[in-house]
């Protein structure tokens, strides 16, 4: 099989998308339909928001975690630094983040998020735009790939070479801290030579 390969994804990235879309049409409908519908989340929160746009940087944040995988740490830095996104770090659990977010930065009404509904705390989402609970900080969830199933998140990442944390290549399916955060055991696999490997 042929891997289609960009060595700078982040660079003409409408026209890449045009034609990522164009190539998974005819194979995958309803995976075109999500990706579609992913782009209409996003296209309204601009339209809600015109301030931002390309010159001007994406502001991020990070909770961080306690015993978090320095390959996380790393590929968020690498990541911001690649899309232009400027990085707050706040102590966890999350909630306590969120408040110290809150609390700094009053203005942040959306936060664009990765969840997806077959997440441990995607699940509990109504919809791909909700609001928090009354007793966590206000914040209005944007979680534009909501719907889409573990299949279509890497059909995204490997059709438009978008990069991705070192630690999947590893088996890890899910992140949390070092200490309770398992490889998946069904992606391991053990060689004839006895080599264990992760596909």
């Amino acid at each position: 099989t042929i891997v289609h390969y960009d060595s700078e994804p982040w660079i003409d990235t409408v026209a890449k998308f045009h034609d990522f879309r164009e190539r998974e049409l005819s194979s995958k409908p309803s995976f075109v339909a999500a990706l579609d519908e992913a782009l209409e989340l996003l296209r309204k929160v601009l339209d809600e928001y015109p301030k931002y746009g390309a010159d001007v940087p994406i502001q991020g944040f990070h909770i961080l975690c306690e015993d978090q995988f320095p390959e996380a740490t790393q590929f968020i830095i690498d990541v911001a630094k690649r899309y232009n996104i400027v990085v707050t770090e706040y102590p966890g659990p999350l909630k306590t983040g969120l408040a110290q977010l809150k609390d700094e930065q009053p203005y942040v009404i959306a936060v664009l998020m990765g969840s997806r509904a077959s997440d441990p705390c995607g699940k509990y989402m109504k919809s791909n735009l909700q609001w928090t609970d009354d007793d966590w900080p206000r914040v209005l969830r944007v979680c534009p790939i909501l719907s889409w199933s573990y299949r279509d998140v890497w059909a995204a990442l490997r059709g438009l070479c978008i990069p991705y944390c070192s630690l999947y290549d590893m088996g890890y399916t899910s992140l949390g801290g070092r200490s309770t955060t398992i490889r998946n055991p069904l992606l391991r696999s053990v060689g004839k030579d006895g080599t264990v490997r992760y596909v």
